[in-house]
């Protein structure tokens, strides 16, 4: 018999008596596969595929029924009662900026959109750049949080360009001190390949011209200037 006929029987036998068995205490037993394509980029990438599995933390909303003879106790999740993933970034000031702030990241269903909102206060009158960077490494200052993330895009642009950083959010306008912010992307996430826990998200000085200007500064930062704040994301479940 041929070989990859001998592994592909081997592998059907093994996924239909895992199908028929009630395995339990196996992590992730029960849990959705997710598969996305993103699409090919003309003269740049092919296709993109990406294969997770769904975090354990999607579903909450309702108290978390314990199993066989402790059902009857329960944990109290009331206060989730959004379905999804929630994280939190929590913004402090560097280059004495005095700028401060608080976003709220929520993503319903798997690599869907991920919805940012919160307040942002100290801010300057005008545009100012807002990036996801590849670390999460905060101190007296944001200095060590690396460059945009980049994923598997690499040339820096806007929120609605085809070719972008993963973590290129666009800018935010500031009209008053406190500037409310919400925003809908699509190629972040916070889950899988893209997500963006455990990253920073940082607001610059400057605003960011979407890699339209023909410098390598622009290519990469979008002259966006330095970082006057920073704060670490991390999951809020």
């Amino acid at each position: 018999m041929n070989l990859k006929l001998q592994l592909f029987c081997g592998q059907l036998f093994w996924i239909t008596a895992l199908s028929a068995k009630n395995i339990e205490g196996v992590p992730g037993y029960g849990r959705n596969l997710i598969i996305k394509a993103l699409p090919a980029i003309d003269n740049y990438q092919s296709n993109v595929y990406e294969v997770i599995m769904e975090p354990y933390l999607y579903g909450l909303g309702g108290p978390y029924q314990l199993p066989n003879e402790r059902t009857e106790k329960q944990i109290d999740l009331a206060e989730a009662t959004i379905p999804g993933l929630r994280a939190i970034a929590y913004l402090q000031a560097d280059q004495d900026s005095g700028v401060t702030g608080q976003l709220i990241f929520r993503q319903l269903v798997p690599n869907g959109p991920v919805v940012i909102e919160g307040n942002v206060t100290g801010l300057s009158a005008g545009l100012h750049g807002l990036h996801v960077h590849q670390v999460g490494s905060i101190k007296d200052n944001c200095q060590d949080i690396g460059p945009h993330f980049i994923a598997y895009y690499g040339r820096h642009g806007g929120p609605r360009d085809n070719i972008r950083h993963v973590g290129d959010l666009g800018n935010i306008k500031a009209e008053e001190d406190t500037l409310k912010v919400k925003i809908l992307d699509h190629l972040i996430s916070l889950a899988g390949p893209r997500s963006i826990v455990g990253r920073s998200i940082a607001i610059t000085k400057s605003e960011d011209d979407y890699g339209r200007a023909s410098t390598e500064d622009s290519a990469l930062t979008g002259t966006s200037g330095a970082v006057i704040a920073c704060g670490v994301i991390g999951y809020l479940n």
